[in-house]
Formats: C-alpha cells, sequence, structure tokens
C-alpha cells in the first residue's frame, strides 16, 4: 500500500519514471520474475513462518523459477561482482555440506565425529561414521538455507529495476500491515490460538503467524522501519531548502495531512504497537534503535542544518527509554524480573563455544545442534525446557559449518553493509531503498546475536529478498549503463 500526495512528487511515482528512448521496456519474464518474488516476500511468514519443509521445498522451486527468468536478463560489471561474491558464499557451504555427508573424502576422515568411533566401541560393531554427528541430516536441514541464499539472489536481480524494487518494498509493506493486523485482533479475541492451530505458550505475547514472540518482534520491527521511511519520504523534502521555523513547520505538516497521510501514520502506529506487545526485549530495544537511526540518516541533512545532528543518538536513547517505560509495561516486567540479559542465555553461548572448540573446522553438522548441545549443556542452566537454537546465529552457524565457514558468511554480511551504507549515503531518488534495507539488514544482523530470526524461514525468505533488492537499488541507475555488458550474437 502507497502514499500519494496528488500535489507533491512521491517515492512510487516522479518526473524520473518517464520513459526515455534509451529506457528498455519490461518484458514478460521480468514481469513473471517480479510477481513471483512479491508472491514469496508477502506470503513467506503465512502459513506458520514456513517451518514446514514441504513449504520450503515449494519456496525454493518458485525462487528457482524466478533465478531462470532473470537468467536472461542482461548484466552489468558490478552484476558480475556481486555473482562472484554470491558464487564464493555458495561454494563454501556447498563444500562444507557435501564434507558433512561425505564418507569417502580424505579430508572428513580425518575430521569424523568421536560420537561414531564411540558407538562402534560400545555395539561392538564398526559404523561408519561421518563429520556429522546424525547421519544425513545436513541434507534434510539444507532447504532454509538454499532458499535463504536464492531470496537474496533473487532480490539482487529483480531490484536492478527501479520499478520491481519499489514493488517489492510495497509487498513487503502491504503484507506486514495484513498481519499486523491479524495479529493484534487475534490477540484480543483468540490468544491462545496461532492460525487454526492452539498456541500453549506466549499466551500473553502477540506473535501473529510466528511461533516464537522474539522473531515476531525483528519482523514487525523491520516492518516499522520501512513504514516510518515511507511515511517520511512523502511528508517532507528532507532538508531541501532553507529550515523552516519550529512554528512554520509545524503549522505546514498539520496542514498537509491527506487521508492517505492519516492512514499511512496508522500503519506505522500498528506496527509499532506491535512490536511492544510482542513483549520481546532485544526485538523491541534493537527496532526502536534502528527505527531512530533510520530516522536520523533520512533526515541528516536537515538536522545539520538545524545542528541538531551531534546530538541525535542522545535524543534517539531517550526516546527509546522513554517509549519501552510507557508504552511496552511487559516488556518493563521483564526487564525488572530477568534484567537485561537472562543467565540461561549466556550459559548456552558458553556451552556453545565447547562445541566449536571440539568441531572447529567443519563443525558437528548442518542441523545438529539440538542434537549434539545435551552433552555440552551446562549445570547452571535450568532444566526446564529443551534448546533447540543457541539463540546466537553466529555461535551457531559456527558449530554447525566450523570456525572458517562462519568467517566467509561474516565478511559477506560486512560487505553487504558496506554496499547498503554507501547506497544510502551517496542515493537522492530512491534513497529510501538502500536506507530501509540498510536498518532492516543491520537489526537482524544484531538481534540474530541474541536470538534465532534468520534461522526461521518465513522471517528470513521475506527479508532476505529487501537485503538484495537493497544492493541493487545502492547504485544510481546511471551509472550502471555505463558499467552494462552488451549481449553479443
Amino acid at each position: 500500500m502507497a502514499l500519494i500526495d496528488r500535489d507533491r512528487r512521491s517515492w512510487i511515482k516522479s518526473r524520473g519514471d518517464v520513459r526515455t528512448s534509451n529506457e528498455k521496456k519490461p518484458n514478460y519474464s521480468a514481469m513473471l520474475a517480479t510477481s513471483g518474488l512479491c508472491t514469496l516476500v508477502a506470503l513467506a511468514p503465512l502459513p506458520f513462518a514456513s517451518m514446514d519443509m514441504r513449504i520450503v521445498a515449494v519456496w525454493v522451486l518458485l525462487l528457482s523459477a524466478v533465478l531462470l527468468l532473470e537468467a536472461s536478463q542482461q548484466i552489468s560489471l558490478r552484476d558480475l561482482a556481486f555473482l562472484c561474491g554470491f558464487a564464493a558464499i555458495s561454494l563454501s557451504w556447498a563444500f562444507v555440506v557435501n564434507e558433512q555427508l561425505s564418507q569417502t573424502s580424505l579430508l572428513s576422515k580425518r575430521l569424523i565425529a568421536p560420537i561414531w568411533e564411540q558407538t562402534s566401541a560400545i555395539i561392538g560393531e564398526q559404523l561408519n561414521g561421518s563429520v556429522s554427528v546424525a547421519f544425513n541430516q545436513p541434507f534434510f536441514s539444507a532447504g532454509t538455507q538454499i532458499a535463504c541464499l536464492l531470496s537474496m539472489l533473487c532480490g539482487y536481480l529483480v531490484g536492478r529495476d527501479r520499478h520491481a524494487a519499489r514493488l517489492v518494498l510495497v509487498s513487503f509493506l502491504g503484507s506486514t500491515l495484513a498481519y499486523a493486523i491479524y495479529g493484534l485482533i487475534a490477540h484480543s479475541f483468540w490468544p491462545d490460538y496461532v492460525l487454526w492451530q492452539r498456541k500453549y505458550n506466549y499466551l500473553s505475547s502477540v506473535t501473529a503467524t510466528f511461533m516464537n514472540p522474539n522473531v515476531a518482534a525483528c519482523y514487525f520491527g523491520a516492518a516499522a522501519i520501512a513504514w516510518v521511511l515511507l511515511f517520511a519520504s512523502t511528508s517532507s523534502n528532507h532538508g531541501a531548502g532553507p529550515p523552516l521555523p519550529w512554528r512554520e513547520w509545524i503549522r505546514s505538516r498539520l496542514y498537509s495531512f491527506s487521508p492517505l497521510r492519516t492512514l499511512g501514520l496508522l500503519a506505522c502506529f500498528a506496527m509499532l504497537a506491535t512490536t511492544m506487545l510482542t513483549a520481546s526485549r532485544a526485538g523491541s530495544v534493537l527496532s526502536l534503535l534502528c527505527l531512530a537511526g533510520a530516522l536520523s540518516t533520512y533526515f541528516r541533512r536537515a538536522l545539520k542544518k538545524r545542528r541538531l545532528l551531534g546530538i541525535s543518538p542522545i535524543a534517539a536513547i531517550l526516546v527509546v527509554v522513554g517509549a519501552i517505560s510507557i508504552f511496552a509495561p511487559m516488556i518493563n516486567q521483564r526487564f525488572a524480573v530477568q534484567g537485561f540479559f537472562d543467565l540461561g542465555r549466556w550459559q548456552t553461548y558458553v556451552s556453545t563455544i565447547e562445541i566449536i572448540k571440539d568441531h572447529p573446522w567443519l563443525g558437528s553438522g548442518l542441523g545438529t545442534f539440538r542434537w549434539v548441545f545435551p552433552r555440552y549443556r551446562s549445570g547452571d542452566i535450568s532444566s526446564y525446557g529443551v534448546w533447540e537454537q543457541a539463540h546466537n546465529s553466529t555461535l551457531e552457524t559456527a558449530a554447525e559449518m566450523g570456525i572458517p565457514f562462519t568467517v566467509v558468511v561474516g565478511m559477506g554480511w560486512l560487505a553487504a553493509l558496506v554496499v547498503l551504507f554507501r547506497g544510502m549515503l551517496g542515493r537522492n531518488r530512491d534513497a529510501i531503498l538502500p536506507t530501509a534495507a540498510f536498518w532492516i539488514g543491520l537489526l537482524t544482523i544484531l538481534h540474530s546475536q541474541v536470538d534465532f530470526p534468520l534461522q526461521i524461514p518465513g522471517f528470513a525468505l521475506a527479508v532476505c529478498p529487501i537485503l538484495g533488492m537493497g544492493m541493487a537499488q545502492a547504485f544510481s541507475s546511471k551509472a550502471r549503463v555505463l558499467t552494462h555488458i552488451p549481449n553479443r550474437p
């Protein structure tokens, strides 16, 4: 859903959208690819966050079709550089998974998990072991990571066209608003149900179509960033011309309101309210901090003219503390009872580091954390509950896939943030696209250090295309034309 002011230029349609003779009209394959990616972004969180592997298989097939449709499009030197980086990460992932499954590789023979030799000694029969502590488990757990890699790649390829990039973002905005409305209604009338299935945990928290409120908080926090940036882009020239006196500025904002802008403001409020009602400490605090950073970045020119840019971080922290104190009583209660960081999670990190020490090169096997963790579980962790995730995606990746692959993934995420940061500060037209992608990506990475949003398909498949699209739009389309590789007959 877009907010359009009839009297002013908006980010969805502008004078720059008029096609010139040099611009190529969109073809049917590009339109189908864009429609497929928008479908994924909108529907991935719906069926219980796509936790069923059969649903993940459907998304992999859809993304494969999108990739084939985009493969016929022209590429530039910059696109080629991105594809090379993506290929390096993909090949590293494939190598590690192959070694974890293989019984013939020389490398895997030297790194076979000790559990196979110990089991052979107990039962008195020689077993063919593997690097993975659970035989063939990496094969069954590979679907989610394949889908995430494909979604970011397709987001980049589709997002090279600015019209398609905006459609992807609009699909994300519209679907998040629908899920937020459903989450608020369901929490009011059916708090013990997620869709049609009964919910036994987190009855006091809004989860919408997710099973875990922390993941829901990160999802709706990302949506709040995108919605607020959209509202800001349609309500202000963010720094063009001399700054108005505060009284005139407030008066102009009040008189410029329209029904569509009012609806956009209500959407922003719905996203923030849903985020707070998840009762997630890290999700809510990080979402508000990243939202404040996004607004400060977007209005940096106006803040600089008013000499307020230097104090904006302090003001942001005060606003976040005030918002949590006033509008999030459940989060306040959790802070009072459990503090900023509960002991069980910290002890889980210590136990996960022990797993990494025993499996430093190729890990214990993709998807095996839940099987290997009980052996290393600290006695200081409460006996209540089952730890299926490490609540730190970096540590869990290192435990399951090894330190070298974790370093490769970390370098990839760092490179993506650098590209998005450059686009956020360098773009003038469509600046909202890389800006939203940067702060959503930063929120996702930060929250993944204390939880596991990227390990949930419904979240990852909705957010990763936004990050890929943002990287594609981090560079001007005019610059992209200069580095274009023409087709040869």
